[in-house]
């Protein structure tokens, strides 16, 4: 640990490769700190606040089937929404997760990470309670942006807590949970969807939100945080109800005390700024969501019904099974991700998904091009046809020069990207929000780039359609490839391997060797 950390302290972001890549497991701690008692509260805890996840996943889920009923209801108090309506209705929400995300850094900072959790409940209540007695199209618009300030809330609290109450034995699994109820709360959103009224759906979908806002009142302040306000006796009895009455905190509870006694005041923006220890890890918790958000995650599951009619799949039934196939894949290769990622490590999970999303990608892009070409054939063959029937030839049959159906190139493809994403960057960008960005700057950093993250969410949202158009399907699925490829540099030159780190530990990576 001290010759790494030592190569470390001097850096930016310089080079930090080392044997991080291992897939071989680290020693065993001299002691543990949670017995059985401890990780059932700790685990609790974590259960409690991950509920807001799957209230982010229902909010970022709600437009796929909301809006295809809203415009096929034709009851006296239906709504009429256009197809550029049903695109900002959809967009929206992560407009209001950008505030949202901002807010939250300073709200957490200000009142504490529990009551955080507890106050994030009212803007997903307000919002939906709006959209449910919606009567005009701009009270669905306000509605969406009012709950997505839940959705910026929630993006930023729940890594955060899990990142300050986890051992580091369990950190991993516990922190890339968040990712996991968001797909399994777009998955509920989309089994529900099928059933309910939209307006049925919105209210509810309140009920996650509810369920948060009770189960918080019942959870402790991280020690962290409480440190950090200089409430040492409080810190040390939540910690002791964390990891168990007859758990041996003193050890942590040092390191806490250490690691806080010169920094319990909330790091401003131009200290993360100017100081080396602060600058970094906020610029890779940034580089992590760009990677997240610039593999074109979103794209594909926001237009997931439109890319498999572009592909064949144009029966309803067809499209149904590969939506409910796609967000089942993502919940089964995320929680793969939870159990394994405390023993192999976060950069090698980062690396083998940017792999195969890259070549997926590829594929992909390979099937439009094909697909296109074949369609320029086709035309050429058609226009012929018309020529000779003009003339009084004899037509030639496409029939007999068609290609071969390669619609399941597309669904294989997605598979396989959906799955890769899922055990990779997707759950791992979120987990290092919570690990790798310092307690004193946990508040603006980890804002910004939850804030970030949406912002590039809102963006690609609105875009991808432009995209399609201007760079061709091919071109953007080989530009969302390319930055995959990218993700791999970035990966092994400059994130740290956090696995068994205390968060002690890591902040001390990026800490100036004078300090």
């Amino acid at each position: 640990m001290g010759s790494k950390s030592s190569s470390l302290n001097n850096t930016e972001l310089k080079p930090l490769v080392d044997d991080s890549l291992s897939l071989s497991t680290d020693s065993v701690p001299k002691q543990t700190r949670c017995h059985a008692g401890g990780s059932l509260c700790l685990f609790a805890c974590c259960g409690v606040v991950l509920i807001g996840a799957i209230a982010v996943g229902t909010m970022l889920g709600l437009s796929s089937p909301m809006i295809p009923d809203i415009q096929r209801d034709t009851s006296k108090n239906a709504i009429h929404l256009s197809v550029t309506q049903a695109s900002w209705f959809g967009a929206l929400v992560t407009l209001g997760g950008i505030v949202g995300g901002i807010l939250a850094g300073f709200i957490i900072q200000a009142i504490g990470r529990r009551l955080t959790s507890i106050l994030s409940a009212i803007p997903y209540i307000v919002g939906l309670l709006l959209i449910c007695f919606a009567s005009r199209v701009w009270m669905l618009y306000l509605g969406r942006v009012i709950s997505g300030l839940g959705v910026g809330i929630s993006s930023l609290i729940v890594p955060v807590y899990i990142g300050e109450i986890a051992t580091a034995e369990v950190r991993g699994m516990l922190g890339s949970g968040t990712q996991l109820c968001i797909v399994i709360g777009i998955l509920i959103i989309y089994g529900i969807g099928n059933c309910l009224p939209w307006r049925i759906l919105a209210a509810a979908a309140i009920a996650p939100p509810v369920l948060l806002a009770i189960l918080s009142f019942f959870i402790p302040e991280t020690p962290r945080f409480l440190m950090m306000k200089k409430k040492p006796d409080e810190a040390k009895k939540a910690l002791r109800r964390l990891r168990g009455v007859s758990a041996d905190i003193d050890e942590e509870y040092q390191e806490l005390e250490d690691s806080l006694s010169q920094e319990v005041k909330p790091a401003s923006w131009l200290e993360i700024i100017k100081d080396p220890g602060l600058r970094t890890p906020t610029l890779l918790s940034l580089g992590a969501m760009y990677f997240q958000q610039l593999s074109g995650i979103n794209c594909v599951m926001f237009y997931a019904k439109t890319l498999f009619q572009e592909a064949g799949f144009n029966n309803p039934t067809q499209l149904s099974m590969a939506l409910l196939l796609i967000a089942g894949v993502q919940v089964l290769f995320t929680f793969i991700s939870c159990l394994i990622i405390d023993k192999t490590g976060r950069k090698i999970l980062i690396i083998i998904g940017a792999v195969f999303m890259t070549l997926s990608l590829i594929m992909f892009g390979v099937y439009f091009q094909l697909q296109s070409a074949h369609s320029s054939y086709m035309n050429e063959v058609a226009l012929n046809n018309q020529t000779a029937m003009t003339n009084g030839s004899t037509a030639a049959n496409p029939a007999s020069h068609h290609v071969p159906a390669l619609t399941w190139l597309a669904l294989v493809s997605m598979m396989i990207f959906i799955a890769a994403y899922s055990i990779g960057i997707g759950p791992i960008a979120w987990l290092l929000v919570g690990e790798i960005i310092p307690v004193r700057a946990r508040g603006n950093s980890a804002g910004l780039a939850t804030a970030f993250n949406l912002f590039l969410v809102f963006i690609l949202t609105l875009e991808f359609s432009d995209m399609l158009a201007s760079m061709t399907p091919q071109g953007t699925f080989w530009f969302f490839a390319a930055n995959c490829a990218l993700s791999i540099l970035f990966t092994v030159i400059f994130l740290p391997e956090t696995k068994g780190k205390s968060l002690e530990e890591i902040e001390a990576l990026f800490r100036p060797t004078s300090e």
